[in-house]
């Protein structure tokens, strides 16, 4: 069994599309389908794109990478990207890379930002 396998599927809830992803990406290469899924979303006018990161037990460089390049993709189209179900780990990495004030959080089951989210700050 392939330990590294990354999975990305996609649902309408709440007027946002949420993209569930699982697995343990490493490369660059393995969290493509994200950057490809992400790219169809704002192509195709989606207006709130949700990362579920709930089955992530780590993020690496790679699938920090593909966050902050499909933040600026989603916003470029005139949306938002936010995060959902950002587990203790994953919450951990944020902090230390200084990421965590980027992005917004969403509650999974409606989409609808969470209380305590903060503030997109512009990633350059």
């Amino acid at each position: 069994m392939n330990s590294r396998r990354f999975d990305v599927g996609e649902r309408i809830q709440g007027g946002a599309v949420i993209v569930s992803v699982s697995g343990d990406p490493v490369a660059r290469s393995e969290v493509a389908p994200l950057r490809r899924k992400i790219g169809q979303l704002a192509t195709s006018g989606a207006r709130t794109v949700v990362v579920d990161l709930s089955k992530m037990k780590f993020v690496g460089a790679a699938m920090i990478g593909e966050l902050i390049s499909g933040l600026k993709t989603v916003r470029g189209a005139g949306g938002e990207l936010k995060l959902s179900g950002v587990t203790r780990g994953v919450d951990r990495i944020l902090k230390m890379t200084k990421l965590s004030g980027v992005f917004k959080k969403a509650d999974p089951e409606t989409a609808a930002p969470d209380a305590t989210a903060s503030t997109l700050s512009k990633v350059a």
